[in-house]
């Protein structure tokens, strides 16, 4: 299992390197590095910082006799800039400085993936979002991992949420029918 470590709760390299050290303890293997500062007013770290605080993670990571995996994530899209070009520097930056998987998150645009997977030589992770590229579309344009973040879980308390307001609102079960669903395939996981 790898975790979505943010941003590794800290900003210097060396704090970035004891979050992958701890988190290594815990029997991961692996964890992502974001180059999301967690500050409206200045949300993308400097690509120098970001490469050093990716090549800190890196260090501890490969250090020891189990290779615990880092995913460098560019997170340029989902925090409006778009810039492309700045983009493939940074994942070519994490590349340099040792990431074993890069993840440009908030790209929807084939064509942007493309070019990313063209422009580095280590495994591309691409976030599934509304309108962007089916899995057999990203598959054939080279990515190697599609994560589905926190979509599934949305799902399952949309479902909840529904049957919540059915219940409340109409005093009625249809909502059944979708629980029949999970119903099955629990009995059927856990037989």
């Amino acid at each position: 299992m790898s975790a979505d470590l943010e941003n590794c709760f800290a900003d210097d390299p060396e704090g970035v390197a004891n979050t992958v050290e701890l988190a290594m303890g815990t029997g991961l293997a692996g964890c992502s590095v974001e180059d999301f500062t967690r500050r409206k007013d200045d949300p993308i770290y400097d690509a120098g910082a970001a490469a050093d605080r990716v090549r800190a993670a890196v260090e501890v990571a490969h250090a020891g006799p189990v290779h615990f995996v880092i995913t460098a994530r560019a997170e340029n899209f989902v925090h409006g800039r778009t810039d492309l070009a700045d983009t493939i520097a940074r994942l070519q930056s994490y590349q340099e400085a040792g990431a074993d998987v890069l993840f440009p998150t908030g790209l929807t645009e084939l064509e942007d993936v493309r070019q990313i997977v063209g422009a580095v030589d280590r495994p591309v992770n691409i976030l599934a979002r509304p309108g962007g590229p089916a899995v057999s579309e990203l598959a054939a344009a080279g990515v190697s991992r599609v994560s589905v973040g926190g979509a599934f879980a949305f799902t399952a308390l949309g479902a909840v949420t529904e049957a919540a307001r059915e219940l409340r609102e109409e005093g009625t079960y249809g909502y059944w029918t979708t629980a029949s669903v999970g119903l099955t395939a629990a009995r059927s996981a856990f037989r």
